[in-house]
């Protein structure tokens, strides 16, 4: 078995918390982690945007920077970039044959082999190390406590927001979400937290944290995240004596400079909102007639997740059509269209158009965008961006690893 094909396989693997695999893996490699520090981020929404804005202020300042993230839109490689740019295949082809020797031999003493989410976040930690990395911006999995990223060497911690995602897993209040994110403080390592506007939750980080515990107000604006965590990165980058972070950054299916014009006509938006406090963040930021196309993944509860989209308060102005596909890719499968529909329109007269395709359904919403003069906005899973990403680069033919360049 090809190693690429080797690690594919290790998705159906499944996620299962815990360090004892991750921990022996990379003692076997040396410990690659520890070679450089680390800025560690946690939380439900913008921890890969503040990610993306830390990275770039790194890079002005003269350091050389790894970034890792999930999960990847496209390409495996995007989970692992240096100064921003995605590394390239052979490289990551050379280190996944390292992890997996290694990897086979975690099996053999305990029985299972390192999960592909464990094995991706090790091939970074090589990655980095090789290239000689000064500084590494890491990007929680899932939760915080238990997840493989706890292993770097961080000398801070950061909590953006607190919201009900993954709730099967973390559980089923915000507070008790928290004191999983909450996971990867370190003791004498201050942790940053966004101000969660429940004071609750703050009580639950802070008993966790302790004295390290620094809490950034932020402006609670929903519909601007963009700026506040902009903002929140020069907070941080002023901590470090960096540079600010460029604000124009490309971060797919985030920033609100894509998608880039040499893909889509400039009427679409796209963003991957993927949870309740993400839709609602969107659907606020909507105001003209739209077409809408949307695609999810599997959830805890979908009704919930969807409770901002199928308000009736969106459904007679604001969406003339709406679309619903399904996202091809993802570690969990997309809700069947035809179930998503019955959801969605459970508050409309009308008939939904279902397209099992997103790249079909995207160009569906363009014609009938062009026809009716009506926006589009494109939103759900961050693997429908990925998705869409993918369609339009091949349609353009268009270079994908430039368009995955974060900075």
């Amino acid at each position: 078995m090809e190693d690429r094909e080797w690690l594919m396989d290790r998705r159906f693997a499944g996620m299962n918390l815990g360090l004892q695999r991750i921990e022996l893996l990379l003692q076997k490699m040396d410990n690659p982690q520890m070679d450089f520090p680390s800025i560690h981020v946690a939380g439900t929404n913008g921890k890969g945007t503040l990610c993306a804005f830390l990275s770039s202020a790194a890079a002005n300042s003269g350091l050389k920077v790894g970034l890792f993230t999930t999960p990847h839109l496209v390409v495996v490689e995007e989970r692992v970039r240096i100064d921003g740019e995605v590394i390239d295949s052979q490289t990551f082809d050379e280190h996944l044959s390292t992890v997996r020797a290694a990897a086979v031999e975690v099996g053999e003493e305990l029985g299972e082999e390192p999960t592909f989410y464990e094995c991706t976040f090790a091939i970074a930690m090589i990655s980095f190390s090789y290239a000689g990395i000064e500084r590494a911006i890491i990007e929680t999995g899932l939760g915080g406590e238990g997840d493989a990223t706890c292993l770097v060497d961080a000398d801070l911690c950061v909590i953006t927001t607190i919201g009900l995602d993954h709730t099967e897993i973390l559980g089923n209040t915000r507070e008790q979400i928290a004191r999983a994110k909450a996971g990867i403080h370190r003791e004498g390592v201050p942790m940053v937290v966004y101000h969660p506007g429940d004071e609750s939750i703050l009580k639950t980080i802070a008993g966790v944290a302790g004295d390290d515990l620094y809490v950034h107000e932020g402006s609670g604006s929903i519909v601007d995240y963009w700026e506040d965590w902009y903002i929140f990165a020069g907070y941080i980058a002023a901590s470090f004596g960096w540079e600010l972070p460029t604000k124009e950054i490309n971060w797919p299916g985030r920033s609100p400079n894509w998608p880039p014009s040499e893909l889509f006509d400039p009427r679409i938006r796209i963003s991957a909102a993927h949870n309740s406090d993400g839709f609602n963040a969107d659907l606020l930021a909507i105001d003209n007639p739209t077409i809408l196309l949307i695609g999810v993944t599997q959830k805890a509860d979908l009704n919930t997740a969807l409770s901002d989209v199928t308000s009736e308060i969106w459904h007679m102005a604001t969406f003339r059509h709406i679309i619903v596909t399904e996202p091809t890719t993802g570690r969990n499968p997309a809700v069947e269209a035809e179930e998503l529909a019955k959801v969605i329109f459970a508050n409309r007269f009308d008939e939904p158009i279902i397209e099992k395709d997103p790249s079909k359904a995207i160009e569906i919403a363009e014609i009938m965008s062009r026809q009716a003069g009506c926006d589009i906005s494109a939103m759900g899973s961050i693997y429908l961006v990925g998705d869409l990403l993918k369609f339009a680069v091949q349609r353009s033919d268009g270079d994908l690893w430039e368009h995955l360049r974060v900075h």
